[in-house]
């Protein structure tokens, strides 16, 4: 017997009436006739060559035939039905989820995502902050934008935002610099960074001052807080250049020496080598170049 789509019918009207036993309780719930499924259940016997049900005055009982196909076509229909709202919900509700440096996503990506999503209505995004690289094997990644270098293992790297580092500070900290200051007049004073030493030190070699030691040097593991206390005058920061340009046209924050610096890491996205690009991340991949390519610092 092939089933078509008016096979599926009868067999879904039967099945209703085999669980309720009843032709009334059945099309309340298919919003159908009790007359139409009668119908349907009589065209599947035909089809089948045998009796599934015995009408009696006031009820219905199931023949030998029909008790055997009842549990199956019941456990058939639900695999479907599971099947539909899978894929439903696949195409309607899954999100592109993409795991975030959480400085980053605050001062570059989401004032952005207004537009992505004018361009692109119908793509849910999910951001998962994270301070590390995306680890995708647990699945549930689509791709991450992290601070990070360029050659990570088995991932597919692109360059969103350089890395270099630059010195800033608050106008009234740079008040209590020498009126010419050079950039060791800095090192009595406290100076902060994210992540290692060795950046300060190489900021220091890249601004003329050898190798200089500072006397009071903080780690300050947190973007949001480093900004924090350079801004309210706290010290000197070793900050992103990328992510400050917002705060040097306010003049909220100064760079007193015009020296970058090369960490050797930067802001990728990155995707893993061992999954096809879909739709969704093509699109977001798409629409984040022309960003980059239109005004790449905040």
């Amino acid at each position: 017997m092939d089933l078509d789509t008016g096979t599926l019918t009868r067999l879904r009207a039967f099945e209703a009436v085999g669980r309720n036993l009843s032709f009334a309780r059945a099309a309340q719930e298919l919003y159908v006739t009790p007359a139409a499924l009668s119908h349907h259940v009589r065209h599947l016997e035909e089809e089948l060559g045998v009796p599934l049900v015995t009408r009696l005055h006031r009820r219905i009982e199931l023949t030998a035939h029909g008790v055997r196909l009842l549990p199956e076509c019941t456990r058939a229909l639900g695999i479907l039905g599971r099947a539909v709202r899978e894929v439903k919900s696949a195409d309607r509700q899954e999100a592109l989820t993409v795991s975030v440096a959480p400085y980053f996503s605050a001062r570059w990506l989401t004032p952005r995502l207004a537009r992505f999503w004018a361009r692109h209505p119908d793509i849910g995004l999910r951001l998962h902050h994270a301070y590390q690289p995306a680890d995708f094997r647990d699945g549930d990644l689509d791709a991450g934008i992290n601070w990070c270098r360029g050659d990570l293992p088995d991932v597919h790297s692109t360059p969103v935002l350089r890395g270099d580092l630059t010195m800033v500070c608050s106008p009234g900290f740079l008040r209590g610099l020498p009126a010419r200051p050079s950039p060791r007049d800095l090192l009595g004073h406290r100076l902060m960074y994210e992540f290692r030493t060795e950046d300060l030190a190489a900021w220091f070699e890249a601004a003329g001052a050898g190798t200089a030691v500072p006397e009071r040097a903080e780690r300050v593991d947190d973007s949001h807080t480093l900004r924090r206390l350079a801004l309210d005058g706290h010290g000197a920061a070793l900050f992103f250049s990328g992510l400050i340009h917002d705060d040097l046209r306010s003049g909220a924050l100064v760079r007193p020496f015009d020296v970058e610096v090369d960490p050797g890491s930067a802001y990728y996205l990155i995707r893993p080598k061992d999954r096809p690009i879909g739709r969704r991340l093509r699109l977001f991949t798409a629409w984040l170049m022309h960003e980059i390519a239109t005004d790449p610092y905040v």
